[in-house]
């Protein structure tokens, strides 16, 4: 093993991508303090101001290793990423970071408090992955679409974009996600939740809850729960089977199918609709204007003076 020790050394691994991956060899740079690297195994082993550079894709830490064989490399300790992945920003920082050169356009895990920019995407999360253009982490504790103004949490997310950006997305375990727009703002609630761009849509199954509040005043703040959600982004419609059961105004309907239009508030029972009222939290009705010098309905004053 050879061991080199410049305050700044460049190696220039000539990485090419196994079997039908690519058609030629990528240029990666690898820079350190301090490198240490065996021929016949063809691993690097380096410290101190570590940076690997492929492509569009910076990658520093404090610690790395690298393998011309295997076409892998993992850093650890203050690791970060930037550049630009699959012709979008990335700015991601992470505890420990696995790069496999390997797969076409690289494929790349993070670990340990996770925080990363992705494009339109903000993600927060113990573990998360990228390879080509799918993407997936563990215990999210925030997903952003800013496109959608859309802000996701839960156990595991899963997805794939393009280059229009978020194409699908699913989330699974404990599933919370806030939605607004300058009229409203939506909360839901599931066990799992799925989006698809092609239908414009936001579905929840298991115990789904949403709430919608005005942020004029001017609709009814509303809360449906129901087995299954289909809430149509674009056309702000929300169509609630499966137990279905809202709360608006006072009134608690339950029906096969509820129709819930958040723009203006209507809301619709399909299905052996059952609705009833909790008369003590209805606001009284204004009273009767008086005409022609009569007294004003309710006050009406019996016998004669």
């Amino acid at each position: 093993m050879k061991n080199f020790s410049a305050k700044i050394l460049l190696s220039v691994l000539l990485l090419a991508a196994g079997g039908a991956a690519l058609s030629a060899p990528v240029a990666t740079q690898l820079t350190a303090d301090a490198m240490d690297y065996d021929m016949e195994s063809g691993q690097f082993k380096a410290q101190g101001h570590v940076t690997l550079k492929r492509e569009d894709v910076t990658l520093t830490s404090a610690y790395g290793e690298a393998s011309t064989k295997t076409q892998k490399a993992r850093l650890w300790r203050n690791v970060r990423a930037s550049g630009s992945y699959r012709g979008e920003k990335l700015d991601a920082v992470c505890g420990e970071l696995t790069a496999d050169f390997s797969a076409s356009g690289g494929s790349y895990a993070m670990k340990g408090n996770v925080d990363a920019a992705f494009g339109s995407r903000v993600l927060r999360a113990a573990a998360v992955r990228l390879d080509g253009q799918t993407f997936g982490a563990e215990r999210v504790t925030h997903f952003e679409d800013k496109d959608r103004r859309m802000v996701m949490t839960c156990a595991v997310l899963n997805g794939d974009y393009d280059a229009r950006g978020l194409r699908a997305a699913e989330g699974k375990g404990h599933v919370t996600v806030v939605q607004q727009d300058e009229q409203k703002v939506s909360r839901l609630w599931c066990d799992a939740l799925s989006y698809s761009r092609d239908d414009d849509t936001l579905t929840g199954t298991g115990s789904a809850k949403i709430h919608v509040q005005s942020k004029s005043g001017k609709t009814s703040e509303t809360t449906i729960e129901c087995e299954k959600l289909v809430y149509s982004v674009g056309g702000s419609v929300v169509t609630a089977t499966g137990s279905a059961r809202a709360v608006q105004d006072g009134r608690r309907i339950s029906a096969e199918t509820l129709i819930y239009h958040p723009d203006t508030g209507r809301l619709e029972a399909k299905g052996t609709p059952r609705i009833s009222v909790d008369l003590t939290n209805l606001k009284p009705s204004p009273r009767t204007p008086a005409k022609n010098g009569a007294p004003a309905a309710g006050n009406e004053k019996g016998g004669k003076k």
